[in-house]
């Protein structure tokens, strides 16, 4: 078996996952891993797959952009060869949880980046709330992986003074504590 991931973008409509895995086994292909998530009413999915040895990926793209079509869905798709690789920053890394919430302006999300670039801390997730807090009000959740050799204290200065330059509020949390704390306990 091969490793492939298949990337859809699209148009959002009830059933479209139970489409895009029904191709996906059509094709032979074992998911196992997904990150989905629905965006402004467009579908963005990546689906890990275990593809038959033989299946090029430009063979499963068109397979599945058949498919898609043949179902009505309107979706892009991009086949790619996966790695089990993953970014580790040389070192060890420790995940951690950093809001940043405020006023909304544009480049709230590239002045926060470029810390982290700077640091080399690489962005796993984000999520950007905006309105939530009020009409004009942003709410940024980036969890990121920190690694150890990076001085917490000299980052934490400058996430704050950046956010303050913006009129902005940062937290910064182990993503251990992060959860122990939002953890909904059953009443």
């Amino acid at each position: 078996m091969q490793k492939y991931t298949a990337s859809f973008l699209g148009k959002d409509c009830p059933g479209v996952v139970a489409t895009v895995s029904r191709l996906l086994g059509e094709a032979g292909c074992n998911i196992v891993e997904v990150s989905q998530t629905i965006l402004a009413g467009q579908f963005a999915a990546i689906f890990a797959v275990q593809a038959p040895d033989g299946l090029q990926p430009v063979t499963l793209r068109l397979q599945l952009c058949e498919g898609l079509q043949a179902a009505g869905v309107d979706l892009s798709v991009l086949v790619r060869p996966a790695t089990d690789e993953h970014w580790s920053g040389g070192s060890d890394c420790e995940p951690f949880v950093i809001s940043v919430d405020g006023p909304d302006q544009p480049g709230l999300i590239a002045l926060m980046s470029r810390v982290f670039a700077r640091h080399r801390i690489n962005i796993e997730s984000l999520k950007a709330i905006l309105g939530e807090g009020g009409e004009h009000h942003a709410l940024f959740v980036f969890e990121v992986q920190v690694p150890e050799s990076i001085d917490l204290g000299r980052l934490r200065r400058e996430l704050t003074c950046e956010a303050q330059s913006r009129s902005l509020r940062v937290s910064v949390q182990h993503r251990d504590i992060f959860e122990a704390v939002h953890r909904v306990s059953p009443t």
